[in-house]
């Protein structure tokens, strides 16, 4: 029996009504992280070098994530991707972050070889030059360069503000955290910057940055 292209127009919209369950979401988006890892991995594989920022925060509900962010040559273009995305229910020393590390790096056979620079925040279990992440990482890869993180420097800096300042500036993070807390008042936002023909219309949540220790 031969099908008319209204017939499989029809039929096409039909399996489109078609509600999926919720283990055949999770599985399509899983197939398709899959999918864009591998070829991350083999963009960073085939780049002569690559670089790493690592960063480790809690969310709103005090969950503990480590997050590393790669840079690397994709032909002739920088490109910079995540990396990994690990939840931490324990403690977070500098040897867990770097065995998370380790261990992710030889399931996706990364050389450290190729690692020219890591950049991090000035937290305990970074910078430190024994059984800190830094220390750790020079022990396999003593040619790799370390930077603190610019944004988190200028965060800091912008710590000891002058009274007059520092009454402006908190007002102003409360206002933004005000609209950023709540997805109706990021909406309002966003159309008010809008019908002024604002440039830019949303706003970055504001935390407060921890100082070197």
């Amino acid at each position: 029996m031969r099908l008319n292209a209204c017939s499989l127009k029809s039929m096409s919209k039909k399996i489109k009504n078609i509600p999926l369950s919720n283990s055949t979401v999770y599985r399509r988006i899983k197939d398709m992280s899959i999918a864009i890892e591998a070829t991350i991995n083999e963009r960073k594989k085939k780049s002569p070098f690559f670089s790493i920022q690592v960063d480790e925060s809690s969310d709103v509900s005090d969950l503990l994530t480590l997050l590393v962010i790669a840079r690397y040559f994709n032909v002739n273009e920088l490109e910079e991707n995540l990396l990994l995305c690990y939840p931490r229910t324990k403690r977070c020393t500098g040897e867990d972050i770097f065995n998370a590390i380790q261990g992710y790096f030889c399931v996706k056979e990364m050389d450290w070889a190729k690692c020219c620079g890591v950049c991090t925040d000035g937290g305990k279990s970074m910078p430190g030059c024994y059984k800190s992440l830094r220390g750790r990482i020079k022990i396999v890869a003593p040619h790799v360069t370390w930077s603190h993180c610019c944004i988190h420097r200028q965060s800091l800096a912008a710590k000891p503000f002058p009274d007059s300042l520092k009454e402006v500036f908190n007002q102003s993070v409360k206002v933004a955290n005000f609209i950023k807390a709540n997805s109706t008042n990021t909406r309002l936002f966003k159309s008010f910057c809008g019908d002024m023909g604002s440039l830019h219309t949303t706003l970055l949540l504001h935390i407060e940055v921890r100082w070197l220790r």
